[in-house]
């Protein structure tokens, strides 16, 4: 390898920055001269996180790069942010559980999915999506998985606030690590964020919940006096679950709507 264009893609919160700085150090460790350029907006909002790395084994002149030899693409509205860096020869590693393979830039080499929001919901826990990704980019790019993971949990320790997180963590890094691509035949991109508003009505009350703001942080559901609020199946702009709420139990207290970070959530006394 002379030199690599690495192009990750997005949304804002779900690790993207992480898993590339994570990335640099290791190329970094293994004597390798590296350049980092990270590219975001207001990530609460969902917008696109970019990273640009380039790995060479002579100095890099200059950070920049329009064409990219990987384009590992984490969720669809970042597709458009990053499609003009693809090209014949490029390389697509994408979350096929978020993304469709026709909403791919077009390319004549292998494509490469792995479900890395279905594997983190279904067997670990939401956040562990970026573990997954950066463990089978450690395999991709052959780095130890050993040092890389040492980065990793450097960065992320503060995070895990049990040893119980910190073992999963692990667990759904080292299983991205060791997951085999889906070449031609992809999961199916079920976990998309909902894309109308939830408006429920009963007991003298109105619940509006908006899927395209919420995160996913549960705050709502554990500020809630009354346990009124819990996760559904709908999907929020991070493919995480949006709440549920029952209005039988809700006192309308309005603490839902307080804590929201993102204006997600609103209950309203019916006039």
């Amino acid at each position: 390898m002379s030199e690599l264009k690495i192009l990750l893609a997005g949304e804002g919160g779900q690790g993207v920055q992480t898993i590339a700085e994570v990335l640099a150090e290791a190329f970094a460790l293994e004597g390798k001269e590296v350049s980092y350029i990270p590219a975001f907006g207001v990530e609460q909002r969902g917008t696109p996180s970019v990273a640009y790395l380039i790995v060479s084994n002579k100095e890099i002149r200059y950070p920049k790069f329009e064409l990219a030899d990987y384009l590992i693409i984490l969720q669809k509205r970042a597709i458009d942010t990053v499609k003009s860096y693809s090209h014949i020869g490029a390389k697509i590693i994408f979350d096929s559980s978020t993304i469709s393979l026709g909403d791919l830039p077009k390319t004549e080499t292998a494509v490469f999915g792995i479900p890395a929001t279905q594997i983190a919901i279904e067997q670990f826990y939401a956040k562990a999506f970026n573990l997954i990704i950066l463990g089978k980019l450690a395999k991709v790019f052959g780095l130890d998985q050993d040092k890389v993971w040492e980065l990793l949990f450097g960065q992320l320790k503060s995070k895990f606030k049990t040893k119980e997180i910190e073992k999963q963590a692990e667990r759904a890094f080292r299983f991205g690590y060791g997951f085999v691509f889906e070449v031609k035949k992809y999961s199916e991109p079920v976990f998309q964020p909902s894309k109308h508003d939830i408006v429920v009505k009963g007991f003298g009350k109105t619940a509006k919940i908006i899927p395209a703001r919420c995160k996913g942080c549960g705050l709502c559901i554990t500020k809630c006096p009354v346990a009124a609020l819990k996760n559904s199946k709908e999907l929020g702009v991070y493919a995480t679950p949006v709440p549920e709420i029952d209005l039988e139990r809700c006192i309308n207290c309005g603490n839902c709507r307080l804590f929201c970070p993102d204006g997600a959530i609103e209950v309203n006394k019916d006039k």
